[in-house]
């Protein structure tokens, strides 16, 4: 019979208490819950057919958004992948400029940074790993 590893009854700890809390069985990402106005906003918005970046409902937002931050105005966009791209582009990153991403990461964040022609590069975000203070070409790291 062979041993079980300490990594593995760790793995089991973990799934076990995340069963207590889930229950057995598959687990929904997001399960929509619609209280109070909700329905008849989401009927509202899907027999206007514009359900995705156009509408009342998207206006309203961007509206009320720069009203409750107090910028001068606020956009919308469909998902965080093109949330990201505006940031980039917005902060100035253009075809060419080198993009430090942290290792661990979803897939949309190198796609943003591709979308405006940068190049995205994988970086351990340990302090050690990155010498901020030495200068491009400076020599042998210590």
């Amino acid at each position: 019979m062979i041993a079980e590893r300490p990594q593995s009854n760790l793995i089991n700890q973990v799934i076990d208490a995340i069963r207590s809390v889930v229950g057995p069985g598959p687990v929904a990402l997001h399960e929509p819950c619609f209280v109070g106005n909700e329905w008849a906003y989401v009927k509202d918005c899907l027999d206007s057919t514009f359900v995705s970046s156009v509408g009342k409902f998207v206006d309203r937002f961007e509206a009320d958004l720069a009203a409750y931050t107090g910028a001068k105005c606020a956009v919308a966009v469909v998902n965080g992948t093109a949330a990201l791209h505006v940031a980039l582009r917005l902060a100035g990153v253009r075809p060419g400029d080198e993009v430090l991403l942290p290792a661990l990461t979803f897939i949309a964040t190198a796609n943003a940074v591709t979308y405006c022609g940068a190049v995205p590069h994988f970086a351990d975000p340990l302090f050690s790993a990155i010498d901020t203070n030495r200068e491009a070409g400076g020599g042998d790291r210590d």
